[in-house]
């Protein structure tokens, strides 16, 4: 949330002091420009940024060094990291959590990409981010994370969960985006589906036990073939023996 009227207060009081124990002399004007450019930070991680200057800084106190020390205003992705996160969008199975930045970024880049310069594609991609980037921490903008969910479930989860893990997604949106989990089977449902395997069992039993018979009574036939073709050979010899 941006700064109270007290804290853009104490923030150009910070700004003051900070450039003094750098041997810096600061016109009240430039203090208060750097704190309203400040403002869109949390007061603590500003507090901290200054700090780390006045033990960090050998030149001069600027509002880029300020900003390169605020955790929030280094929350984007780095631009190789953007592009490699763009590339994914162009697979449909997909599941892609960028932010406006690199969404716009990949925008200026995919005419090149689509008339098959890779390497073209990527440094307008990095050049544009670049720009987009230091508009966002001018601005005092943190990353809004989106989400352009791709078909392949398995890809979404996996994608998303490590968002979550990551900060960038919180998880109750997650959950929105996810089939919702397998709810345990109650009694009758328990009950239902002991009849359904009781039902098959008994099914392929039956199936076993016909399949079982028609052999049998195969082998039976052939029996009764083979006898008769023996009593059949056996005739004339007997007929020959009695001559």
């Amino acid at each position: 949330m941006p700064l109270t009227p007290e804290q853009i207060d104490q923030v150009v009081e910070l700004v003051y002091a900070t450039a003094e124990v750098l041997g810096q002399e600061i016109r009240p004007a430039a203090a208060v420009l750097i704190a309203e450019d400040l403002c869109g930070y949390p007061f603590d991680e500003i507090r901290r940024a200054l700090a780390r200057c006045r033990a960090e800084l050998h030149s001069k106190l600027t509002l880029a060094a300020i900003i390169e020390r605020l955790p929030s205003a280094n929350a984007h992705l780095t631009g190789n990291e953007a592009w490699a996160r763009a590339l994914h969008s162009t697979d449909e199975q997909e599941t892609v959590v960028w932010t406006q930045e690199i969404s716009r970024a990949f925008g200026v880049a995919k005419p090149v990409l689509d008339g098959g310069d890779k390497i073209g594609a990527r440094m307008a991609f990095l050049a544009a981010y670049e720009r987009e980037i230091e508009a966002a921490k001018t601005q005092g903008r943190q990353p809004e994370w989106q989400v352009s969910l791709g078909h392949d479930p398995q890809r979404r989860e996996i994608v998303l969960n490590d968002a979550v893990s990551a900060g960038q997604l919180p998880a109750p949106k997650v959950a929105q985006l996810l089939p919702p989990p397998d709810k345990p089977l109650t009694e009758e449902g328990k009950r239902q589906r002991k009849q359904v395997v009781t039902q098959l069992r008994d099914l392929i039993n039956q199936r076993g036990d016909k399949q079982a018979q028609q052999r049998r009574e195969a082998r039976e036939l052939e029996e009764a073939r083979r006898r008769e073709l023996l009593e059949q050979a056996g005739a004339p010899l007997a007929a020959m023996g009695g001559r």
